[in-house]
């Protein structure tokens, strides 16, 4: 047995039974070097484990058989193309099986006696009766054998030229050239480079047409009115960009220096500050891509809702009251689904749970467990949970403002929002810069052109103005209309490490001032050194080790005068699940455990999500605690979801378009808000544009600050869900593209004004997936096949709608053009696959970054 070969084997076996997936061999290699990559790698240990065991176990009882059988294959192959003294000579096993001849034998062989031998039986056998038989023998023609023999050599020579026709005529597309692979010869793929044009570097320039120009002709073109921008794109884009007029101009209330995030409006189009891009790849980059900017006058895509009034009930809203937005804060939610925010009774996911149990004291056991998994988050969205005062289990939140509200206030909820992509860093560039990710593996954004400006570079703009905010001012206490004029200040916050996969530089781009991380929890001049509890994942300690520092941001921002923008991170809902060690003892089996497995990852994530719920009510009850919850717009958004075996064949989110990897919560929280519930498919990028929206309508900025933001929220691409969505306009639908984990192959299509959705491979082979959330609201019976061709002809014989396939064809197509589009947009030349970019290219991408070079 091969110990190689047997060891890639079990990797594969298990990995499939961990995740659902193929391994991809490119990527190996940033495993080995990333110790928190290898905790992740060895957490399938019990499957590898399980499967050698398997291995050996067969192998040991089929080796002898196999061995046996191989000769025999190997001997019969000799004798029929060779002579017999080229054959070969006995097996061992033969020889021993000889001895018990041997006294046969000595009769034959022996040339020094004449006399009779003993055959078996003790008789005598005459030594010239054998000698007469062996000259009869040789005298007769053997015709048989020479027979046997061309038999013996059809026998493998049909099956042998029967293989090389098949090889020959086998079709070369996916999958059948993929299912031919095997081991060892797959490993090659970590040294291989994937030859679709649409992902090699340099690649900016096909399908740079728009392929639906019938949608953007001129007479469905805007002329720009008041703050109304126009829209008026063109179809060949290079064109625009050759003639030197994609170039927005310089409004007047940008000041004359730098402002970082602003550089698509200087002259240079070159970023005020990239400080981790070489100054000679800065310039290459540049010079390549000289002019090119984003315009979202330009851009065909783009629909505007802002030529719309503000939602009647927020409108009537501030007829009535003052709405005051002081502060705001964006807590990104880890690998949170919208079906666990809020948790229903007789949801799918609640069925599934269910399904596990079988006695009805476990089932109402389980069901008052549910009622309590999710019960601040229902609170905040104003979502009912289904479950009866009944199975609540007596649980009572501590009693505060923001639990006892009313239902007519809360803010604005979306149910059914689409994340940007299923990478964390990805997702952040939409719901903190309002631009799309870039469709390449890893966060390539955090080194690269962000074409937006990120929140942190607006609220900076805002401050510019402000320098003159005098020190006497500072400690002098200001509420309502005063604050509008004080500067802000961004800090980021989580408690695990932002080593991984360059977050610490993506966090500097995006202009943030302040970041407090796990290094700063470990740091022993931190104010709140030592941390109270263990680790408790990869990357570093549970949420409540930040608290603390959370409430000193709000009380130093209340000390100095400042405003606050707030980003954090959540990540106890990642990968393992693990419930910090503190509340551990609360974990539940909500999914009934059989005898034959281990807990059940769902469970797993299901107690994480109970423990997330109650950090978010800890963070809500803090900021009512230091006094700003009437001033403080709280925005909440997953970074993606996450698909266990209950949901999908392939249980991650790699490469994994399912719904539930793909729908996130959103959610706009504020006291004075009124309760607004949008069943729209809306995304992370119209985080912005709302915030800026909300701004300006509640005049919590001044007069400068508030013509500004009415400028820049007409730069966006989404929408404001203040106003009335828009899922389309004179037949332009409100196109939703997301990239898959890990970024360059895979991208999921899907519009706000159909319920379709197309899974389209773009950097690989891969099957094509079509879904309606209509028909099929849970995925459970997608339509896939390896064209696109053969899908759209599918699902019109399936669908009886020639609406749905001809979409479907439009969906690739914008699919294609999107990836050549963002890749104008970032300014990016590179191959869009880890397996296709250099090591140079690839240092620290999908790794944690090694303070010394012997940590491992």
């Amino acid at each position: 047995m091969d110990p190689l070969n047997s060891c890639q084997e079990c990797n594969i076996i298990a990995f499939y039974l961990e995740t659902g997936s193929e391994i991809k061999w490119g990527a190996a290699g940033n495993f080995v070097s990333d110790p928190a990559a290898m905790k992740l790698l060895l957490s399938g240990g019990f499957y590898a484990f399980l499967v050698s065991v398997v291995i050996v176990v067969i192998a040991f009882f089929a080796s002898q058989v196999l061995y046996d059988g191989t000769f025999a294959v190997l001997s019969g192959l000799t004798e029929a193309f060779t002579n017999r003294r080229l054959q070969p000579r006995k097996t061992p096993k033969q020889l021993l099986d000889d001895d018990d001849d041997s006294e046969r034998g000595t009769c034959i062989d022996s040339i020094s006696s004449q006399e009779d031998c003993l055959d078996s039986s003790g008789q005598n056998i005459d030594r010239t009766s054998f000698e007469s038989e062996a000259l009869l023998l040789k005298a007769k023609p053997n015709r048989t054998g020479r027979y046997s023999k061309w038999i013996s050599r059809a026998m493998f020579i049909t099956p042998f030229t029967t293989v090389l026709f098949l090889l020959y005529v086998r079709p070369r597309h996916f999958p059948f050239a993929h299912m031919s692979g095997s081991l060892p010869l797959t490993l090659r793929e970590i040294w291989g480079v994937y030859s679709e044009g649409l992902c090699q570097p340099g690649h900016s320039r096909e399908f740079e047409v728009f392929p639906l120009p019938e949608l953007i002709s001129s007479e469905f073109w805007e002329q720009p009115s008041g703050r109304h921008i126009g829209w008026m794109p063109t179809a060949n884009m290079s064109l625009v960009i050759e003639s030197g007029k994609s170039r927005p101009p310089t409004p007047s209330w940008l000041p004359e220096e730098k402002i970082h995030g602003f550089d698509r409006w200087y002259d240079d189009g070159q970023a005020a500050a990239l400080p981790h891009v070489p100054e000679n790849s800065r310039e290459r980059i540049h010079g390549e891509y000289k002019g090119v900017s984003y315009d979202p006058i330009k851009d065909p895509v783009r629909i505007t809702n802002l030529d719309q009034d503000l939602l009647l009930p927020i409108k009537e809203a501030l007829a009535h009251r003052k709405i005051a937005i002081k502060h705001v804060v964006i807590i990104h939610l880890e690998s949170t689904r919208k079906d666990v925010f809020p948790f229903k009774k007789d949801s799918h996911l609640h069925n599934l749970v269910m399904k596990s149990h079988t006695s009805n004291d476990s089932i109402d056991a389980v069901n008052i467990e549910l009622s309590k998994l999710t019960i601040n988050t229902e609170q905040l969205t104003g979502e009912a949970s289904g479950f009866q005062p009944a199975e609540v289990g007596g649980f009572v939140p501590k009693a505060v403002t923001w639990r006892e509200l009313n239902k007519e206030r809360g803010g604005i909820n979306v149910v059914g929002a689409f994340t940007g992509s299923t990478t964390t860093f990805k997702s952040m560039v939409g719901s903190h810069c309002g631009a799309q990710p870039l469709p390449v593996d890893f966060t390539v954004e955090a080194r690269g052109h962000i074409y937006q400006p990120c929140i942190p570079d607006i609220l900076k703009l805002f401050n510019h103005n402000k320098r003159s905010h005098s020190k006497e001012s500072r400690g002098t206490k200001t509420t309502g209309k005063d604050f509008d004029s004080k500067p802000w200040k961004s800090v980021f916050v989580q408690s695990i490490t932002d080593q991984y996969d360059h977050q610490d530089e993506l966090n500097e781009h995006m202009g943030f001032s302040e970041v407090i991380v796990k290094s700063t929890i470990d740091n022993p001049a931190s104010k709140y050194f030592p941390p109270t509890e263990k680790e408790s994942n990869y990357f570093g300690y549970p949420e409540t080790q930040v608290k603390d520092y959370m409430r000193d941001l709000f009380l130093d921002a209340e000390k100095n005068n400042e405003r606050l923008f707030l980003s954090h991170f959540t990540s106890s809902t990642h990968h393992p699940w693990n419930t910090p060690e503190a509340a551990a003892g609360e974990d539940f089996d909500f999914l009934k455990r059989s005898a034959w497995r281990s807990e059940h990852q769902l469970n797993r994530y299901l107690n994480t999500i109970r423990y997330g719920d109650r950090w978010i009510g800890q963070v809500m009850d803090m900021i009512e605690e230091v006094g700003a919850a009437q001033e403080t717009l709280v925005v909440m958004i997953g970074d993606h979801g996450m698909a266990f075996e209950e949901d999908s064949p392939k249980h991650s989110t790699f490469e994994n378009g399912h719904i539930s990897n793909i729908r996130v919560p959103l959610l706009f929280h504020h006291p004075s808000l009124p309760r607004i519930q949008l069943g729209i498919n809306a995304t992370s990028l119209s985080i912005i544009p709302t915030i800026l929206d909300l701004l300006t309508s509640t005049s919590s900025l001044n007069t400068q600050d508030t013509e500004i933001a009415s400028h820049l929220i007409q730069q966006y691409e989404g929408q404001s869900l203040a106003r009335p969505y828009k899922v389309e306009k004179n037949g332009r639908q409100a196109w939703i593209v997301s990239v898959l984990n890990a970024g360059g192959a895979i991208l999921s299509v899907s519009s706000a004004a159909v319920p379709h959705r197309l899974i389209l491979p773009v950097c690989k082979s891969g099957v094509y997936r079509f879904t309606s959330t209509t028909r099929d609201p849970n995925e459970l019976h997608p339509i896939e096949e390896y064209s696109i061709s053969a899908l759209a002809a599918r699902v019109a014989k399936e669908f009886g709608d020639e609406d749905a396939a001809k979409w479907v064809v439009d969906a690739e197509k914008i699919g294609k053009w999107w990836v050549v589009e963002q890749r104008r947009r970032w300014r990016f030349m590179g191959a869009s696959l880890q397996d296709d970019r250099t090591a140079e290219e690839l240092e620290g991408a999908g790794t944690t970054k090694k303070e010394h070079w012997w940590d491992t």
